[in-house]
């Protein structure tokens, strides 16, 4: 009994260090870099998303009425979704951008949310967002993985079979991102329904990533654990940290190249304190999440899929160009669209 009493206080003690050391921790901010920023980011925001959609691609116009530039249009998703206002809120300060010449023409609310509905948006969301990700190429070489929920207005009745009765649940529609741990710029993104699997898009978005970052870690969480994620990683030249689970073993029970894993269940057993001070940079995408959600909202406004995805896509761009702001001001970058579009690397069409 005494010794079970001992070993209690100095685990006490132990603990009461530990909190110790945690408060002490501090993370310096650059506060005169970090106001000026803020204080000058929406002008800035308007000026970089204009050069983001200069480079938007106009279709070809053969017959019928000439529809509104595309350019204009992203613009105006984007302001829109930057406010966190309605589309028809938003026509005065789109009229004031017309003025100042950051679009060319007049976007009314009933073309700019028809417009939300075309896949063909979507694919140019995503375009943008991975360009625009580009300017921190060269401080960006670790990465997290991971995909958060985005709520909408629907609702759907199902039913429990342990107890027996009816129940609503509220849907939501699911973003899978992978973002630079060091600043949180998100660098690939994809969107489905909130019931698929976290797992259905690890592959993609990783190799999203790397045709443009030159990739070093990747972190996930359990949800990610498989023998194909670390080969994956392992063959794109990057080390993978994804916990084990409780039940894991150093042998798999599936066929095929077992070495990465064999390996790092090793690591992971016999340095765990190492791995986990590796795998704690992961904890920088659900800051990024929460910094989009604060900022532009936790839910969506748009009733179909379509819409919703390229809400989710819009509210992504406008964070990233958020995360470039800041960083003019905090690491001195250069902020070249033109450039670095030369230098982007296209998805390959399915």
């Amino acid at each position: 009994m005494k010794n079970k009493h001992v070993k209690r206080k100095v685990r006490k003690v132990e603990v009461q260090k530990k909190l110790k050391d945690f408060k002490k921790r501090s993370y310096p901010q650059q506060w005169s870099a970090y106001n000026e920023s803020q204080t000058k980011e929406k002008y800035l925001f308007l000026i970089l998303l204009k050069e983001l959609c200069e480079l938007i691609e106009e279709p070809k116009h053969e017959v019928g009425r000439k529809p509104k530039l595309l350019k204009d249009v992203i613009y105006a998703i984007c302001l829109k979704t930057y406010l966190n206002t309605s589309s028809r809120r938003v026509q005065s300060d789109l009229k004031l951008s017309k003025k100042s010449d950051l679009i060319e023409q007049d976007i009314p609310f009933n073309t700019l949310l028809d417009h939300l509905e075309r896949s063909c948006v979507t694919d140019i969301l995503k375009k943008l967002i991975e360009i625009s990700a580009l300017p921190l190429k060269e401080i960006e070489i670790d990465f997290a993985v991971d995909a958060t929920g985005f709520g909408i207005s629907r609702y759907e009745t199902f039913f429990s079979i342990k107890l027996q009765n009816d129940r609503k649940m509220r849907l939501f529609r699911k973003c899978h991102a992978v973002c630079g741990v060091i600043t949180n710029v998100i660098t690939s993104v994809e969107t489905s329904r909130g019931t698929v699997s976290d797992q259905v898009f690890f592959q993609s978005l990783v190799q999203n990533t790397s045709r443009n970052f030159p990739i070093r870690e990747i972190m996930a969480d359990k949800g990610y654990l498989s023998k194909k994620h670390y080969n994956l990683v392992r063959d794109l030249g990057a080390i993978a940290y994804i916990p084990f689970k409780k039940d894991s073993t150093g042998g798999s029970k599936s066929g095929g190249d077992s070495y990465t894993w064999r390996a790092m269940f090793r690591y992971f057993r016999d340095h765990r304190e190492e791995f986990l001070t590796k795998y704690h940079k992961r904890s920088n995408i659900e800051s990024c999440f929460s910094m989009i959600k604060r900022k532009f909202g936790n839910n969506l406004k748009c009733k179909k899929e379509t819409s919703q995805d390229n809400e989710i896509l819009a509210k992504v761009l406008c964070h990233n160009i958020c995360v470039l702001i800041q960083e003019i001001f905090i690491s001195n970058i250069k902020v070249d669209f033109n450039f670095r579009a030369k230098e982007y690397v296209a998805r390959k069409q399915d």
